[in-house]
């Protein structure tokens, strides 16, 4: 939470632990690239506003999805929700991150609308 706020810890910190503790600012479009393709919602444009599915996802270290993405909070659209996941399987393998890695664990939220 202090390296969230702002907080530097030690005079002489450089503030790498955060960065390097998980993905870069770039790969949720990284991500989002690699599923956007596989997802299938004719009815997108009827959805009142733009309600998440958040998934949580197990990767092997090349990306790979391990077992079926889980879903942690529905969007309130069961359509979506089964659409979103659906997408996902049909992904398989997620991209590597701009320093090679592949967090071994990730919570993705997908919205029908872009």
């Amino acid at each position: 939470m202090q390296g969230m706020a702002g907080a530097s810890g030690a005079e002489n910190a450089t503030g790498t632990a955060l960065k390097s503790s998980g993905p870069s600012g770039s790969y949720g479009g990284k991500v989002a690239a690699a599923v956007r393709p596989n997802v299938t919602f004719p009815d997108a444009d009827l959805v009142s506003g733009n309600p998440g599915a958040e998934f949580d996802i197990r990767l092997a270290p090349d990306g790979t999805i391990v077992g079926a993405p889980v879903l942690v909070k529905s969007s309130g659209l069961p359509n979506w929700d089964d659409a979103a996941l659906r997408a996902l399987q049909k992904t398989e393998k997620l991209p590597r991150d701009v320093d090679g890695t592949v967090p071994s664990r990730l919570t993705i939220t997908l919205r029908p609308k872009r």
